[in-house]
Order: structure tokens, then sequence, then C-alpha cells
């Protein structure tokens, strides 16, 4: 999905280092091939964040109101299922009169479907898909439209091998030390049910973190701390997700009415269950709003999207589009900076249970 319009799905990345002067070299030398050499095992390689045809890399091409956006282009010819087996049971029936026989040997099978794959796969147009990117060069920022694991790691070997150096995806567990300078370790487990011990706490980095951001935000009435880049106010919605480790309903979902003050959310932070997957809104001013699904154990963004612009050139709008990203990143991680120095502190830790416990208890009201 490309940045330049539309909501964005994507990750954060930290660039260790600063971006090699002969970077767009590097990424030309590394273009993706003619369709005409694509047959059939998937072809990889950097095209223009334009389009998926676009196979020159330059200033023109490379750069959208002075960043840099491009895609990591996957080509591959495939026979359609159905195409396949239907030409393949027409060779065999075929065979089967002229030899005047009632069965086609497997070998012979073998042998059909491979001539029927080899005669058709050159008449199919390519499959064509693209994981974009775009680089905040004054933040050392990389946004990348890589959702799943898979298509993460494709992406930062194939960003190593071009350019020299892979950037660091912003997980709950990297994010403290490699953004923050500090211990992920130190923030306990924490337990947010008034049924359950203590000892029992349990949930990932990332899912106390959205679970935290779901109490702290009701506790504020949504108002987060006043800030360089404005005052903002915050909500969630759902759908919910809630997760637990150990026997039983692992996981739940909560989507329909109002989700956040449901009894059905209660009764999961009751058996010890926590936030795994939310929708966030952030607010600025009247008119100024934000949005996206945030899976709390990858820091993966879905279907983001930005407030309204006013910009009306495609570089202006580029430009808006990715200081309204910075800004939505940028709040997003001073709260999970404040949620890492607090809950490191054992004596606000150990404060911020009981009111947890409390908040969850007295859920009944909402």
């Amino acid at each position: 999905m490309p940045f330049d319009s539309g909501t964005i799905s994507c990750r954060v990345c930290l660039l260790p280092q600063a971006m090699p002067e002969d970077a767009l070299e590097r990424f030309a030398r590394k273009a993706a091939p003619a369709l005409e050499s694509v047959k059939d095992e998937p072809v990889l390689g950097w095209v223009s964040g334009r389009h998926l045809l676009e196979r020159r890399i330059d200033e023109e091409t490379a750069y959208s109101g002075g960043y840099l956006h491009l895609c990591l282009r996957q080509a591959q010819r495939k026979i359609p299922a159905s195409l396949l087996k239907a030409e393949c049971q027409m060779m065999e029936l075929a065979q089967m009169a002229a030899n005047n026989s009632d069965i086609v040997s497997r070998k012979q099978k073998k042998e059909i479907r491979e001539e029927v794959a080899e005669r058709l796969l050159p008449t199919m147009p390519p499959q064509l898909s693209g994981i974009y990117f775009t680089i905040d060069a004054s933040e050392n920022r990389l946004y990348v439209g890589a959702a799943s694991d898979k298509q993460l790691d494709t992406f930062l070997e194939h960003f190593r091998e071009t350019i020299g150096f892979e950037p660091i995806a912003l997980t709950p567990e990297t994010t403290p030390s490699d953004l923050f300078k500090m211990n992920p370790d130190a923030v306990p487990q924490l337990n947010f049910s008034p049924e359950l011990a203590d000892a029992s706490a349990g949930g990932t980095l990332g899912q106390n973190f959205l679970t935290w951001l779901w109490f702290y935000q009701e506790e504020n009435n949504g108002l987060l701390p006043k800030s360089q880049l404005g005052e903002f106010s915050l909500m969630m919605d759902g759908p919910l997700t809630f997760v637990a480790e150990g026997p039983g309903a692992l996981e739940s979902s909560i989507r329909k009415g109002l989700p956040t003050v449901s009894a059905e959310a209660k009764a999961a932070l009751m058996v010890g269950k926590k936030l795994k997957q939310a929708k966030i809104i952030l607010v600025r001013g009247k008119d100024e709003i934000w949005s996206a699904t945030l899976n709390a154990d990858t820091f993966v963004f879905r279907g983001l999207r930005l407030p309204d612009g006013e910009a009306l050139d495609p570089a202006s709008i580029f430009e808006e589009r990715m200081t309204n990203l910075y800004i939505f990143q940028a709040v997003f991680f001073a709260l999970f900076r404040k949620f890492i120095a607090d809950l490191s502190d054992p004596s606000k830790a150990a404060d911020f249970q009981k009111q947890a416990k409390q908040w969850v208890q007295n859920r009944d009201g909402k």
C-alpha cells in the first residue's frame, strides 16, 4: 500500500545510521527486471513509489515532497488452477481417445501437466505486488507497509543487501532500548484483575502497554499531557481483541455496540486477559483526527487514517501526509515511553496495579 493517498498500514523503523549519499544509485542497480524475464518463480526488485511498473529510479521518480518513496516489487507468472486442470483434462481425454483406452497412467498425467504448464506460462500476465516504504531522513524514520512478519523479513533482507545496513523495526521489545535507551525488562508483568493473584500476571510487554493505555485514557478523560506538537486527546474503540495465557478461551473479540464499556470487556479483564488489538483515535483541535488499529505485539498500525489536508499539488500532499504520519507516531511512542518510565519504577508499578484493579472492579456502572 503506497503512502501518497488513502489509509496506510505500516510499521515504524529506526534508521541506525544515515542513508549513504549514493543510495539512489544502489536502489537503481537492484531495480526490478523487465516483466518479460519473469517466469514461475517470484522475482524481487525495487521500483518507484509512484506505480509498480516504473523501474526507473532517480531524483525525479524516487522522491515526493522531499521524502524517498520506493517499493520492493514482486512479480511472478501463475497459471490459474482451474485453467491448468481444464487444459490437462482436455489433453488426457484426447490421449485416451487416440489410444482407445479408458485410463491415463500417472507418468502420462505428469508429462501432460508439465507440457501444459510450459505452453501456458509464457502467456500468463505477471502478478504484481509491492511493499512500499518512505524515509523521513530528518528524523531517522523509515515507514514500511509490511504488515506481516514474512513481508518485513523480506523487505529488511533486500534493504540490507541494497544499502548495507538493516533498519530496526520498532516493536514493544526493541523500542525501549533502541529508541529510549531504557531497559524493557525493568517493566514487570502486570495484573489488572482484582480476582487473581499478582503472581499470575502475564501477557506480553505490548499487551500490558495497550491495556495500560486504555486505563490511562479513561482515568484522564482522554486528555494527554501538553507537548510541543500541541494538545491531544485519545480515545480507544473496538473491535477489541483480548488474549490470555493458559488453558481455556485464550482469545476473544468484542465488536458490536460499545466494546470498551461492555460487560464482555469487564469479564475479559476479570479473568486476566489483556488487550492485544484495539482501535486508537487521536484528536488535536476540532478537526484533526488520526485513527488506526494497533497490534500490540508487533506495533503494526493498520488502516491508519490521517487528517484531511489542505495541499493541492502531489508533492505538497505527500509532504503534508508524512508530517501527519510523523505526528501520530511521535505521540504514540511518547505514550509508550511514559509507560516504560512509570512502570520501571517499582513503587509506581505497585500503585498502578492497585488503581488498575479498582478500575476493573468499578466498570459495572460504565
